[in-house]
């Protein structure tokens, strides 16, 4: 009984309590403990609250409005000061039954504090759960496409910063000059985007303002700027190959397929691009989008929806809308005429006289070209590429010509390109117009060798088969013998793979005018043995019994 009627006692003292007052009380101690930096782990919480607890006994409070205050007089002395005092006042009662109000007043203030501090600690740990969840998300993102930095998902309605963009070391060196030619080809600056919607008919043109990525890889830019009615597009400074520049979201989702974009420098060049892809992507997809292992122009949004909803949009360089009408190709040997558009002066001329191929120690595709160049007027410069298929080489200058105007050059394809048509793209810079010459189907290097085997047995202790072949290269550039050079049907007869043991090991690259001997030791799945070597298919039957 006694217990109930404490209870009831102390219910009735905090009843007596204001709410407002108890959230202002809440509030001002949440806001202190936030402002000391103590909202680390439990044991700091609650020795805050220790803390404040021997304050209010010495004679700290926390007034209505937040404010702190505190009370010159020892607490103690006050109530024995007050207690005859307020024993004779119209409140009534004897001394005791003050004390006792006392004492479930401090009881009751020190169960606010604790609750209080549970309410802290839960929250607390509820955010470092939380942390925890989202630090394991970004590291997942960043595992799988290998880009640091997940933003944090805003929300509806609101915009977040740009995706994390690949910081691109040289860049000022990579856009002032090209292949060590010093400041003999400055192929300048992006100036001005032009945007034509075909669906619409609409035609937007931007200014271009240069940006490079932060330390951290992000890019600088004025948010204010692009969410505003006069927004520019900033260009990721460096990127020469595969344009990437930033546009509003919504300019880079209302392109579709076949749009049409004009990017002009400040030489006087003027780029154009047809839109070929547009999708939705994730911010740390942009180190790869980005990357410059491709000639093109890549847009993205600036800044992005979210970090799970980046626009992209994709486009190729478009000789056809550049030209106007389809562009004539040139055949080795024919001149190419090379002018500015729209120029009157005399036009230089460029040939292709010679193509040959050869591997390197990589396995890729060497293309040597020769040529004659004439007429070049001061201050221009020939840009040169190759396409095969759906590979393309890094665009390089024309290297400077002999006194009796020859050159000589080399660009690298991937070897598998064997087989596909070639073509050399040829620019003139400034002003001029993109020229296509043909080149032919690219030659399968491994068809030019000489094979033979000069000798066939089997090792019955193994069970093996052992071949030795002498294989020759007689043409004019090195052959790349890859680790598929040597192949085996496998047991279910509808495929090749490589299969056994090779001596000297594979891959090995073969000079012209050279040869090496092989020793091929495998198993036998059939017989005869179905192989192919090199390019061609061998029927190995009859083997030896023994070793010779």
């Amino acid at each position: 009984m006694a217990d109930e009627t404490t209870g009831f006692n102390l219910a009735q003292e905090l009843a007596g309590i204001p709410p407002e007052y108890q959230d202002a009380f809440r509030q001002a101690l949440a806001r202190e403990l936030v402002d000391t930096e103590q909202q680390r782990t439990d044991g700091d919480i609650l020795a805050y609250l220790r803390r404040r607890r021997d304050d209010f006994e010495r004679g700290g409070f926390i007034r209505p409005d937040g404010r702190p205050g505190l009370v010159t007089l020892d607490p103690e002395t006050m109530y024995e000061q007050a207690l005859p005092e307020l024993a004779q006042s119209s409140l009534g009662g004897d001394v005791e039954q003050l004390a006792r109000r006392r004492t479930w007043l401090k009881l009751g203030g020190f169960l606010l504090l604790l609750l209080l501090f549970l309410g802290l600690a839960l929250r607390g740990r509820a955010q470092r759960a939380a942390d925890a969840a989202a630090d394991a998300a970004n590291a997942t993102a960043t595992a799988a496409a290998g880009t640091p930095g997940v933003a944090t998902p805003a929300a509806a309605g609101t915009a977040l910063p740009t995706p994390p963009l690949p910081a691109l070391t040289g860049a000022e060196d990579a856009l002032q000059t090209i292949g060590g030619l010093g400041g003999a080809l400055t192929i300048g600056r992006p100036s001005a985007l032009e945007i034509v919607y075909g669906g619409s008919e609409e035609t937007i043109a931007l200014a271009i303002d240069p940006s490079q990525p932060t330390t951290k890889g992000e890019l600088r830019y004025d948010e204010a700027t692009m969410l505003s009615d006069n927004p520019v597009a900033v260009w990721l400074f460096g990127t020469v190959l595969n344009y990437a520049i930033g546009l509003p979201d919504s300019l880079v989702r209302n392109l579709v397929p076949g749009d049409r974009i004009t990017l002009s420098s400040d030489t006087g060049a003027a780029l154009q691009f047809i839109v070929t892809e547009t999708r939705p992507g994730t911010n740390y997809e942009a180190a790869r989008l980005l990357s410059q292992n491709r000639l093109g122009l890549t847009l993205f949004a600036l800044p992005a929806a979210a970090a799970e909803d980046v626009a992209y949009a994709f486009a190729a360089y478009d000789i056809a809308g550049e030209e106007g009408a389809a562009q004539p190709a040139y055949g080795v040997g024919e001149r190419v005429p090379l002018a500015p558009a729209g120029s009157s002066a005399p036009a230089g001329q460029l040939a292709l006289t010679g193509v040959q191929f050869s591997h390197l120690a990589d396995g890729q595709l060497a293309v040597q070209l020769q040529g004659t160049l004439a007429n070049l007027a001061a201050g221009q410069s020939v840009l040169l590429s190759l396409t095969a298929g759906t590979q393309q080489t890094a665009v390089v200058p024309l290297p400077p010509a002999a006194a009796d105007g020859r050159w000589q050059t080399e660009l690298a394809l991937p070897g598998e390109v064997a087989g596909a048509p070639l073509m050399a793209e040829i620019r003139l810079l400034p002003g001029g117009r993109p020229a296509m010459v043909q080149l032919g189907a690219v030659p399968q290097l491994t068809s030019q060798l000489q094979i033979s085997v000069t000798a066939a047995y089997q090792e019955p202790a193994a069970g093996q088969a052992v071949l030795q072949l002498a294989v020759f290269n007689p043409g004019p550039g090195a052959v790349y013998l890859g680790p598929d050079f040597l192949q085996t049907l496998s047991q279910g007869g509808d495929a090749y793979a490589p299969a056994g043991q090779v001596l000297p090991r594979l891959p090995q690259l073969i000079g012209p005018e050279e040869s090496v001997g092989l020793t091929w030791t495998f198993s036998p799945s059939d017989t005869p043995v179905q192989l192919q070597i090199g390019a061609d298919l061998w029927l190995l039957e009859g083997l030896l019994s023994t070793t010779p």
